[in-house]
């Protein structure tokens, strides 16, 4: 953090005066920071902090660092002049995409004559690529192309790729692949961010190259895997925004953790052929490394725009789920519950007196100690609240995600049955799908960006995305033989 970087504070956050004392609640997980009265002053009626002094520094860093406050960076283009980029480098993993390849290369001209550098790592293409095929015509510095005579995977291109740049002098290197589109303004938010020296890595935004409105361009659109949403994060495991894609990623790759032994040379583990990137995250954040996601900046991406292909690509993404539960365990569980969770969501969803009584009398107790701690009880009402409600979402989300086989299952073995409660299982069952649906497609909505799809057609694509990767995390956990990307996490 330096001084010429203002701070805001995370909308989530919330300053708690009482007396003469500030408090600031806020961060993901819930923090509560009590400063020093002289640097409490330092926050204005905006919400930002000032970092004008040493103090101002501080306390900034100590917000960031906790998710409660974010960086304000890109500048307006007149207020300074436009960086010189000779340091950075933009490496591109790409197989059989060279048209691809071609439109990146012209996106991306302007960067280009100031500087920037660009590496295309051909991995194991029917057609070789050629600097002459995907650059027909010339703009700044000429690209470098590296080629495997056989695939050997994206993690394993992405680290030829950083090596060449490296060498080349890159203290940046930007990872895209053949099948984004940079945005005009997408680069200088990025290394504006990096000029922290806490930080490892930072991601742009990754939006739908061709926007719509109905069924799966308009699923993709409002709610694409790659996408990580309209405001600003910092990156850790469990978190709103746990992980971002290397699809669209800037790191400084001295700041990098290596691999595992036997994952390569290089900052991404070559073993893995999906999920690389979120075992970077996670090692970058368990290396004591800070990762950022700026939705500033925006990169567009070619989404699939019919449904076999979408499906597909989800299932192989939960492949992803047993490798990375081998590597950082329960960070990867698919469920994390305690007893409080449990007692609100089974009452909730159980829909009988006795079960609403037992989620009343669990948020009772949770909003008195949660007010005990915070001295505001309206704060900590607002604190309950946002995690009963994730709580209730949770349970359906886990017996229709990951669990999926599970709940059909039960739903097949008891379907003959008459008993009652076997009724209201599969009544709730119906009310979870359609209800989860609906919250999906609402909590994307965006003031001032296109409108979402019809809810129907989101609810249905919502249930297949979700059957889809389940599937994947099945196959990833049989392929393993382990249980570990299907254990939930219990905590007291």
């Amino acid at each position: 953090m330096t001084e010429s970087v203002r701070v805001r504070l995370d909308r989530r956050t919330r300053i708690l005066r009482r007396g003469g004392t500030v408090r600031i609640l806020g961060g993901d997980p819930v923090t509560l920071v009590t400063p020093s009265a002289s640097a409490a002053a330092l926050l204005d009626t905006s919400g930002e902090v000032d970092t004008s002094t040493p103090a101002g520094v501080a306390l900034a860093r100590a917000l960031t660092d906790r998710g409660m406050a974010h960086p304000k960076v890109g500048a307006a283009p007149t207020a300074r002049p436009a960086r010189a980029l000779d340091s950075v480098v933009v490496v591109v993993p790409v197989r059989d995409d060279a048209d691809g390849v071609t439109d990146l290369v012209r996106a991306v001209q302007q960067e280009r004559k100031r500087g920037m550098g660009l590496v295309v790592v051909d991995d194991g293409s029917a057609t070789p690529l050629t600097t002459a095929r995907i650059d027909p015509t010339p703009t700044g510095t000429s690209p470098v192309v590296i080629r495997n005579d056989s695939s050997l995977g994206p993690a394993a291109a992405r680290n030829a790729g950083t090596a060449a740049a490296v060498a080349r002098g890159a203290q940046v290197v930007v990872y895209l692949d053949a099948d984004v589109r940079p945005e005009p303004g997408w680069l200088d938010p990025l290394l504006d961010h990096l000029d922290d020296p806490h930080l490892a890595a930072v991601a742009p935004r990754i939006v739908a190259a061709e926007p719509g409105r109905f069924w799966v361009r308009g699923f993709e659109t409002a709610r694409s895997a790659l996408d990580m949403g309209a405001e600003p994060a910092l990156v850790r495991p469990r978190t709103r925004v746990p992980y971002v894609p290397s699809a669209a990623l800037a790191v400084r790759p001295d700041r990098l953790p290596a691999p595992p032994p036997g994952g390569g040379a290089g900052p991404f583990d070559e073993r893995l052929h999906v999920a690389e990137d979120v075992d970077l995250c996670w090692r970058v954040v368990a290396a004591g490394g800070r990762i950022r996601f700026e939705p500033a900046a925006h990169v567009a991406h070619r989404h699939r725009t019919t449904l076999g292909p979408l499906l597909a690509r989800r299932a192989y993404y939960g492949r992803g789920a047993a490798p990375l539960a081998e590597r950082h365990g329960p960070a990867v569980a698919p469920a994390v519950a305690s007893p409080v969770s449990l007692a609100v969501a089974l009452g909730v969803w159980s829909a009988t007196p006795l079960g609403a009584g037992v989620a009343a009398v669990a948020t009772g107790r949770a909003w008195w100690r949660t007010r005990a701690v915070t001295g505001d009880g309206r704060a900590a009402a607002r604190l309950i609240a946002r995690g009963a409600g994730s709580y209730v979402r949770q349970l359906p989300e886990a017996l229709l995600r990951p669990y999926w086989p599970v709940t059909a299952a039960l739903v097949l073995v008891t379907a003959p049955s008459g008993v009652r409660w076997v009724r209201a299982l599969r009544r709730r069952l119906l009310v979870a799908a359609v209800a989860d649906g609906v919250w999906h497609w609402w909590s994307v909505r965006e003031p001032g960006r296109l409108p979402v799809d019809e809810p129907l057609g989101h609810v249905v694509l919502r249930r297949l995305d979700d059957a889809a990767y389940g599937v994947g995390v099945w196959r990833s956990a049989w392929a393993a033989g382990s249980t570990g990307a299907l254990r939930p996490e219990l905590r007291r």
